[in-house]
């Protein structure tokens, strides 16, 4: 079997009815300077596989009142983002056949503003996807979700604009009708599912960066009116001179004073600078392509088993998304005929290299299938990247009835 090669450098995520919740509260302009807010809008398509059902297609209307236009050097304050998701009926049988009657959970977006000053990427807003019922029978449905916004300042004038580069789904809840979590996932309470953006569109609203109002010069006085000169007065008769008196002693001199200090003046230059996210990446990397499975006689039948190549998985993107690895089979087929895909189970297993910021979560013992299913993976968290190992067993269930003959299928990985 052959392993396909992929690097990526976002992990789109999002779990089977909450899509919409992500964007919830992208970053915070409303009330920031005196610009009026105007309405914004971004309705976005997702393919996500999900646990029980697979691919299946979702939208997101993200609406919000942003301003036209922010000061420089002026703190945004949050305000928040609302999104709809409407989600297919066929998600809703899905968690319905296990017992599922509502879905809840977080969700974080992924937003780059773009500023005269260059992109500011890597910005990841959490948000809470509010519990949801999950129709019976089985209907499409909308998820609400809602969030609040970080606080910006920008510091050089100039057009920017927001765009929604994916959505990253976690710690996703689906209760029975007692409350009581339904594992989806063996293990585990919590879910989320790999997405892939297929709109175009990534531009939720544009605006200006303006400079700051100067305060007015204050209106000068007007002059006042000369006054008139005086008439001069008449001289009068000199008086007689009076004896001369006897001279006083003279007075002993005072100490001289201190001479003051000179005056002066301050001033005030402000500072700013600016650390520029790094563009990493993420990647994947394998030692070979083939995996050999063992033999099973004709008309016995059996398990063929064999093992993964080691995957190499390396996150370098120093941000706060995680990565989702994924997998799907073909049929196997020869000359002699065919086993299908589903005949196709594996056991991952996975490690985390030291001094990670991530933890390595090794996905779902089970079949692989055409439709795919999550060799592992490592949530979204406020520090995430580093190295990690990724194996697993394989085995194939041969029936008796298959022909002699040489069967081969391909494996296809998948790093999001």
């Amino acid at each position: 079997m052959g392993a396909q090669q992929r690097k990526s450098g976002t992990r789109s995520a999002l779990a089977v009815a909450a899509a919409g919740g992500v964007v919830a509260g992208l970053l915070g302009f409303a009330g920031a300077g005196t610009a009026q807010a105007a309405p914004a809008k971004l309705v976005q398509q997702y393919d996500c596989v999900f646990p029980l059902i697979g691919s299946d297609p979702i939208e997101a209307t993200i609406t919000a009142e942003i301003p036209t236009e922010v000061e420089v050097g002026t703190a945004s304050p949050a305000f928040a983002v609302n999104t709809a998701t409407k989600v297919s009926s066929r998600a809703a049988q899905g968690l319905g056949l296990v017992g599922g009657k509502t879905l809840e959970g977080k969700a974080t977006a992924t937003v780059t503003v773009y500023t005269p000053d260059g992109p500011l990427s890597g910005i990841g807003v959490e948000n809470t996807v509010e519990k949801t019922n999950i129709p019976s029978p089985p209907a499409d449905f909308t998820v609400v979700a809602k969030g609040n916004a970080p606080s910006l300042t920008f510091n050089t004038a100039g057009d920017a604009r927001i765009e929604v580069n994916g959505i990253g789904l976690h710690d996703m809840i689906v209760r029975d009708a007692n409350g009581k979590p339904i594992q989806l996932v063996t293990g585990k309470d919590t879910f989320d599912a790999p997405c892939t953006l297929k709109s175009t569109d990534k531009v939720l609203a544009s605006f200006k960066i303006v400079p700051k109002n100067p305060t007015n010069p204050t209106n000068p006085t007007n002059p006042t009116n000369p006054t008139n000169p005086t008439n001069p007065t008449d001289p009068t008769n000199p008086t007689n001179p009076t004896n001369p008196t006897n001279p006083t002693n003279p007075t002993n001199p005072t100490d001289p004073t201190n001479p003051t200090a000179p005056s002066g003046s301050t001033a005030q230059q402000n500072l700013s600078t600016q650390v520029k996210a790094a563009a990493g990446t993420l990647s994947m990397s394998q030692p070979g392509d083939s995996v050999p499975l063992s033999a099973v006689n004709q008309g016995v039948g059996g398990v063929s088993s064999g093992s993964l190549q080691t995957v190499t998985v390396k996150d370098a993107r120093n941000g706060v998304t995680g990565w989702s690895l994924t997998g799907k089979v073909t049929d196997f087929t020869g000359t002699a005929g065919a086993i299908g895909a589903d005949k196709l189970s594996w056991k991952p297993a996975c490690t985390t290299s030291p001094g990670s910021k991530s933890n390595c979560v090794p996905g779902t013992e089970g079949p692989v299938g055409t439709v795919g299913a999550t060799l592992a993976g490592a949530p979204d968290a406020a520090a995430t990247g580093g190295q990690f190992a990724v194996d697993s067993a394989l085995s194939l269930a041969i029936p008796a009835t298959a022909a002699a003959g040489d069967y081969k299928a391909v494996l296809t990985l998948t790093l999001t």
